[in-house]
């Protein structure tokens, strides 16, 4: 059986607020980021397959491997897009952010950096627990959960996801 491809991004958001009015969709799609490894990635590079986005803060990083882990198995060449919400009471210096991600985070997993939040302020996402956003294989938002990792929830992420597959 050949390895599915799996696009497996962090997408870290630092302290400058942006609002909800002078950002949509579109926006968000194409809006390039920076990783750690100074390469370059967006959403609207992932188009032709589905995607879940995961939004979650930086302190609480460890919650989406569960996700992560359960979705894949779940469905086959999934791609991922996971966020990394940091805190915006704390000066960010993305150089030094970018150090830490090398040395925390598993080799070859890119971590995307937006310093500006504007994932987490575009949709209006409390961080605290993972938020998926499930978005369909032309970049539209078709479904969005909250929560820790529960069998009953991955579910149902799960079931959106091949929604996307039957969907013309």
């Amino acid at each position: 059986m050949r390895m599915l491809r799996c696009c497996l991004l962090f997408l870290v958001l630092g302290p400058m607020a942006a609002t909800a009015q002078s950002l949509d969709l579109s926006t968000i799609a194409t809006l390039e980021l920076r990783d750690q490894f100074g390469k370059t990635d967006s959403l609207a590079s992932q188009r032709g397959a589905p995607v879940i986005v995961v939004v979650v803060s930086v302190r609480r990083l460890a919650m989406i491997e569960q996700w992560e882990r359960d979705l894949r198995e779940r469905v086959p060449g999934l791609h991922f897009l996971n966020v990394a919400d940091l805190p915006a009471d704390a000066p960010v210096d993305l150089e030094r952010t970018a150090a830490t991600l090398r040395k925390r985070v598993p080799a070859g997993v890119a971590v995307l950096m937006d310093p500006a939040r504007q994932w987490a302020t575009t949709f209006a996402l409390d961080t605290t627990l993972p938020n998926l956003l499930v978005f369909d294989s032309s970049g539209q938002l078709t479904a969005r959960f909250r929560g820790r990792w529960t069998a009953e929830l991955a579910g149902q992420v799960a079931e959106a996801m091949a929604q996307q597959g039957r969907d013309p």
